[in-house]
């Protein structure tokens, strides 16, 4: 799944790219509006696929001087399916946050970091997730890992994206929050379970060890 261009889950023309930008806006837009808030293809291309789903009903134009306005018809029977592939990033955090909220072993914290969190994904990327073990829970312990196979399984089912865990114990988390693997995830990661704070807390006292 490309989580910066969700439509291209089932379309991959520059129709789709229109179509998320408008399910995600409640006013009018330029053709060039919505060209730089895709950030793909030209004004031209932009028009035209505007255009072609004003044909098709799913998106009303109005003329505005020399440009077209154009909003999504949310009247149009295809509208909810629209909004709903347009929220598809929106979706799958909500169900990990969901999964990882119900484990009977919760984590101290997981949080989503790498490409998907940066917006820089592509449907090849991994869906790199960071979980944090309390101290006292035994690494092998049945459970735990259960839940971490689980997560895995279900995340790549869920987005085609191959789901890839790194896992650390509260204690030995590394002390050198410039370690490439933690900078990114104290810069930009998405939090699922739990507070960033933590991170921030636990590499500055790791560091004085």
């Amino acid at each position: 799944m490309n989580f910066s261009r969700p439509l291209q889950t089932l379309t991959p023309t520059l129709d789709g790219d229109v179509l998320a930008v408008l399910a995600r806006a409640d006013t009018e837009m330029t053709g060039r509006q919505i060209q730089r808030l895709a950030g793909h293809g030209s004004h031209q291309g932009v028009r035209n696929a505007a255009d072609r789903l004003a044909e098709q009903g799913v998106v009303l134009r109005r003329p505005a001087g020399n440009a077209n306005l154009y909003k999504l018809n949310r009247d149009h029977v295809a509208a909810p399916w629209i909004e709903g592939l347009a929220s598809l990033p929106e979706q799958v955090l909500e169900r990990l946050r969901s999964t990882i909220g119900a484990w009977a072993q919760p984590p101290i914290l997981a949080l989503l970091f790498g490409s998907v969190a940066t917006g820089h994904a592509t449907p090849a990327s991994d869906l790199d997730l960071l979980i944090l073990r309390p101290t006292g829970c035994d690494p092998d312990e049945p459970t735990w890992r259960a839940q971490l196979a689980s997560l895995e399984e279900q995340a790549t089912a869920w987005t085609g994206n191959d789901a890839r865990i790194i896992e650390y114990d509260e204690q030995d988390l590394p002390g050198d929050k410039t370690e490439p693997l933690l900078k990114d995830a104290l810069r930009d990661a998405i939090e699922l379970h739990g507070s960033l704070r933590t991170l921030r807390h636990l590499t500055r006292a790791g560091s004085t060890r």
